[in-house]
């Protein structure tokens, strides 16, 4: 099953699957794994179910992890050599002395948008309420934390910020009524408007560099299997051109994954994968150090948290200019 929901890494991976060199003309098998379940993971999911993994000699396992901190641990551990999730937390586990890099940032902003319920018509009204995030320490907590900051609002004492699930799951909480906002993407952003709930602010203006979406390895892994990681690489940016050239095709690769049939949510969906999404996905360093910023580690230097050297590989050989 290609859309796995991991809860933790115990018994979620076979022992020695991630990596097995096969004899001449085999694929190599490879386990990747995505921590979210909207539009920012469409070159991913297209890149597999379009086949290009294979094309690029890779037997991918592609399952979903959705705690940063799982996913991150289970990168750490080898179980998933190349992953997809919010920048920060690989660079969280490197400040702690993993050997983790980002090596694609597939969107650089925060293309999110603060949903709430729609007694909220003031920034004085988020005061008192409750919203959820993923995780505390995700993206969606910061993003959430930084906005009502904009607002004049102290996180820890004028709201109460709990811990929800992925994005399905936190609209499904608003439904419930146990929480009144929460950071949503499409195309469940769309599904929320649809639903009644208001969209109060849009973190895409906040014109704050992040790697919000990032696809990340180890050090060591490049080291030992720089083909299969430039492989992996290559067949993440052919996903985001195919979302440019195949829009029928990445629509219903989006349809799949998220379960939804609404053809205006997943319109609305694509068009924010087209929109946000870079075409050449290489990692700066503002972004990282949005991130160190962030984290009080102003004693960091970016360009450890980054290898720039497999997207620089792909530019010498002319990649992109093949895919025109």
């Amino acid at each position: 099953m290609v859309n796995v929901m991991v809860q933790g890494l115990a018994g979620f991976l076979f022992l020695g699957l991630w990596l097995t060199p096969g004899a001449s003309g085999q694929l190599t098998k490879l386990n990747a794994a995505y921590s979210a379940e909207s539009s920012w993971s469409l070159a991913t999911w297209v890149a597999f179910d379009a086949g290009y993994f294979k094309k690029y000699g890779l037997d991918v396992n592609l399952v979903l992890i959705r705690s940063a901190a799982t996913i991150t641990s289970a990168l750490i551990a080898g179980e998933t050599p190349m992953i997809q999730l919010g920048g920060n937390g690989t660079i969280q586990a490197a400040l702690q002395g993993a050997d983790t890099v980002n090596v694609l940032t597939l969107v650089s902003i925060i293309p999110q948008s603060l949903v709430v319920t729609p007694d909220i018509k003031t920034a004085d009204d988020l005061k008192g309420k409750r919203f959820g995030v993923s995780r505390f320490g995700a993206l969606s907590d910061l993003v959430i934390r930084r906005y009502l900051r904009k607002f004049g609002l102290d996180p820890g004492k004028d709201v109460t910020i709990v811990q929800v699930g992925g994005i399905p799951e936190l609209l499904a909480a608003m439904k419930a009524g146990a929480i009144s906002g929460g950071s949503l993407s499409p195309p469940v952003l769309t599904a929320a408007k649809k639903a009644g709930f208001k969209e109060f602010g849009d973190f895409a203006s906040l014109d704050y560099k992040y790697p919000a979406v990032a696809v990340a390895t180890t050090k060591s892994f490049i080291q030992r299997q720089r083909a299969s990681a430039l492989n992996f690489v290559r067949a993440e940016i052919e996903g985001i051109h195919a979302i440019h050239t195949q829009k029928n095709f990445a629509v219903n690769v989006l349809k799949k994954y998220m379960r939804i049939s609404d053809p205006e949510i997943l319109e609305e969906g694509y068009r924010y994968a087209l929109r946000f999404i870079q075409p050449k996905p290489l990692p700066t360093v503002d972004e990282i150090k949005a991130v160190l910023d962030e984290l009080k580690r102003l004693d960091a230097k970016p360009e450890n948290f980054v290898d720039l050297s497999l997207m620089q590989e792909l530019e010498k050989e002319k990649f992109f200019d093949k895919l025109k």
